[in-house]
């Protein structure tokens, strides 16, 4: 259902060395609210190390502002794994912040569970992202992103403030 819902507000790029496809990003643009998500980034083992990510990830961010999106948003798992530990430590070092209020995923396809293990992070482009969001930006997106993939309304463990934090 969110495939169709998007269809040409989804944006696949890939990065390439000659012929040889070295990594890549989805995101997407939520029309009512004008937020963006990041969705997927990947950087083939080879090139890792070099920047690609980083610069795929600031593009990507970047065209979502150009575009009047309000905040950006990314997931990362909320996780002790030290794997977990280095992707979020990594999207900081980037300019990220944490949103500072409870998220559920919503399930991304039928008989797929919704995923509380994640934080919800705001994305930095050419500009910092700021210490805090007015609440009504991170609803609305949240609200959005429920009724495209689900259909309905955001998970009841959902609470987002009038103003939310967004932790460095």
């Amino acid at each position: 259902m969110w495939r169709r819902a998007l269809g040409e507000l989804l944006t696949v790029r890939l990065a390439l060395d000659g012929d040889e496809i070295v990594g890549g990003i989805c995101y997407e643009r939520y029309p009512r609210c004008g937020c963006g998500l990041v969705t997927y980034m990947v950087i083939a083992p080879g090139t890792r190390g070099q920047g690609l990510g980083e610069r795929l990830l600031r593009e990507a961010v970047q065209a979502l502002y150009d575009g009047g999106a309000p905040a950006v948003f990314g997931e990362v798992v909320d996780s002790s794994a030290p794997t977990a530990r280095h992707r979020l430590e990594r999207f900081k070092r980037w300019g990220a912040r944490v949103v500072d209020a409870r998220y559920v995923q919503p399930s991304l396809g039928p008989g797929l569970d919704r995923d509380a293990s994640l934080l919800l992070l705001v994305l930095a482009g050419a500009a910092a992202v700021p210490g805090e969001l007015p609440g009504e930006i991170v609803r609305s997106f949240i609200e959005e992103l429920y009724a495209v993939t689900e259909g309905g309304l955001p998970d009841e463990r959902i609470v987002v403030p009038e103003v939310v934090r967004l932790l460095a």
